[in-house]
């Protein structure tokens, strides 16, 4: 109950300060406001024979994500943790409340990674081996949106609708052309011949490692996917990679005749079949409640016994950090946190990010080595946990990851960007004076000698050394055996088991089950998440405090400024500002699609 009155007093008083904020802006408002307020005292409610309502379109992450200004505009979709939306579904197949569970796609398709969808998907097998019915509607499906529906006793598509069964690609933008063209010089020093996270800026396609890499990892990313999907229809694999190579786009008729959906229905009769479903055949709609409803009308049990969940999603980077990155100083803080809790028993690290920066990893595990000293601690790997990410969960006892999880990506490099032909070809000349042979090491207007890359390269050979043998300690491999799996390469969570970087395939909640066990806490304990939630306050603060004004610039200026702040992961103004300027980060963005 105490955790209840804290979500709603958060709840309310987030909601007060946005709507005073709108309000001083609009100059109006107070009677939203009233409305607002009255209306957040109604506790939500589940009558018997009620179905839960998962709105596919929501916006899932792995925890509760610090409030962005962005979310108190334009953005409408209901937003979920993972946690949260397995959590229900588990609580639901036990509910005798619960009759049936509907995956309504008719506001939009989900969006989530294959390792999120996975952990899902568990939920809802463990739902239907209850006996209750799953009723899944899309007006059109994607390969995501299938991935889960799949499972679904009846799978509805709109009669107008489509579906999109063709494959995974990763496409890439490369920029080497357009930075030279510009006359901006790139100068790389890497470990790892897999660590592909320079080519964009060195080449016009992927290398012959980057292919080879990115190609077996989509294999295997497409045989789990193909796996999972064929398990509760009648197909098999040979038939779902014949319309993949064949059709790619389906319309709503095709896709039925191939057996991959059961009706081609609109959404007013589906809801007239809940009706009949949930006994509401004299109500205007059917009885449900939504997955957040339904955790508020069944709120967590305090206890002094509790495990704690540390998310660590987004980039790495040194410092505080911003919303949605892992800043170390700030991480540090909470891993201090958590170790001094005496209630906390055991912790789940909860990985999700492609790295970033090598110092910012080493201080958080660290930190994470400490207090495994003191408690049991296990890695929950995500859609990605790879390079600074998985140098970070070498701290674990055990890791746990899923079939389709992104990880490896074990390599070093360094990227030098230098514009002194740019600078030479608008008149602009960089003088130098100094006192010793390298002083200058750190001008970015002229490109580095031979001496001063041995320096860099120095200092990413050490990281890289240094990572294999974290690597080879914290999972029993000899080094030489971490080489051979290490030279940047990127892995699937089945491939990474297999070698010895994964202990087990699971998600949050097998690890979590894991420490229940370990400390036999026999399921009466208390889920606690960290970091602390940062609010929107505090980013409207930092950006007044950090106004840039860009009015100025040139076209090709901004042309230049899109490559250099939008590449994939990596934000190159935050590579030229930062001290250490060494990264252990995912080859590229894989936006499988």
């Amino acid at each position: 109950m105490k955790k209840f009155l804290q979500q709603t007093l958060a709840s309310f008083f987030g909601s007060l300060a946005g709507l005073f904020f709108f309000f001083i802006l609009s100059g109006g408002g107070l009677l939203i406001f009233i409305l607002a307020l009255l209306l957040s005292n109604n506790t939500p409610k589940i009558e018997n024979q009620s179905a839960l309502v998962f709105n596919l379109n929501s916006q899932i992450n792995d925890y509760q994500s610090d409030a962005s200004l962005s979310s108190l505009i334009g953005n409408n979709n209901d937003s979920l943790t993972l946690k949260e939306i397995t959590s229900a579904i588990n609580k639901a197949a036990k509910d005798d409340r619960i009759n049936a569970l509907y995956l309504d796609g008719s506001k939009g398709n989900i969006i989530a990674g294959y390792g999120t969808l996975t952990e899902i998907r568990k939920a809802l097998e463990k739902f239907k081996a209850s006996g209750k019915k799953i009723i899944a509607y899309n007006i059109s499906q994607g390969e995501q949106d299938y991935f889960l529906t799949s499972i679904a006793d009846e799978i509805n598509l709109n009669p107008i609708g489509g579906m999109e069964i063709n494959g995974f690609a990763s496409s890439q933008l490369f920029f080497a052309s357009a930075l030279q063209k510009y006359g901006i010089g790139v100068q790389v020093i890497r470990v790892g011949k897999y660590k592909s996270a320079v080519e964009p800026f060195t080449l016009d396609n992927f290398s012959k490692e980057s292919t080879i890499q990115t190609s077996e990892l989509l294999e295997d990313l497409w045989e789990s996917y193909v796996e999972n999907i064929t398990k509760n229809r009648p197909l098999k694999t040979g038939e779902i990679n014949n319309i993949a190579d064949n059709k790619g786009i389906l319309q709503a008729q095709e896709a039925k005749d191939l057996k991959l959906v059961d009706q081609l229905r609109y959404e007013d009769e589906i809801i007239n079949e809940l009706k009949t479903i949930t006994n509401s055949k004299d109500q205007d709609s059917f009885r449900q409640v939504t997955i957040q409803n339904y955790l508020l009308a069944n709120p967590s049990t305090e206890n002094n016994d509790k495990i704690a969940i540390l998310y660590l999603e987004g980039q790495i980077v040194d410092g505080e950090g911003r919303i949605g990155e892992v800043g170390s100083t700030r991480f540090v803080a909470e891993i201090r946190r958590i170790r001094q809790d005496k209630n906390i028993k055991g912790i789940v690290v909860r990985v999700n990010s492609p790295g970033g920066s090598a110092v910012a990893s080493e201080l958080i595990l660290r930190e994470l080595q400490l207090t495994v000293k003191e408690k049991p601690l296990v890695i929950s790997m995500g859609d990605v946990a790879a390079s600074g990410g998985y140098w970070i969960a070498t701290a674990g006892e055990k890791i746990f990851a899923n079939n389709n999880t992104i990880t490896g990506s074990i390599g070093v490099f360094n990227l030098l960007f230098n514009v002194e032909n740019i600078a030479k070809n608008n008149g602009i000349n960089n003088g130098v004076v100094k006192t010793n042979e390298f002083a200058n090491l750190s001008n970015n207007f002229s490109q580095k000698t031979e001496a001063e890359l041995a320096i860099y390269q120095q200092g990413v050979n050490k990281i890289y050394d240094l990572f294999l043998e974290r690597v080879s300690k914290a999972r029993n491999l000899p080094i030489s055996k971490v080489a051979d799996i290490a030279q940047g390469r990127v892995w699937s969570g089945k491939s990474a088991q297999k070698i010895g970087l994964v202990d087990e395939i699971g998600g949050l909640d097998t690890s979590i089950e894991y420490l229940n066990r370990k400390l036999e806490l026999k399921n009466n304990f208390q889920i606690v998440s960290y970091p602390e939630v940062r609010n929107w306050q505090v980013e409207l603060l930092n950006r007044l405090g950090n106004t840039q004004i860009e009015n100025s610039l040139t076209d090709k200026e901004k042309l230049v400024k899109m490559m250099w702040e939008l590449n994939t992961e990596l934000d190159l103004t935050e590579i030229l500002k930062n001290p250490h300027k060494i990264y252990t980060i995912l080859p590229y963005k894989l936006n499988i699609k």
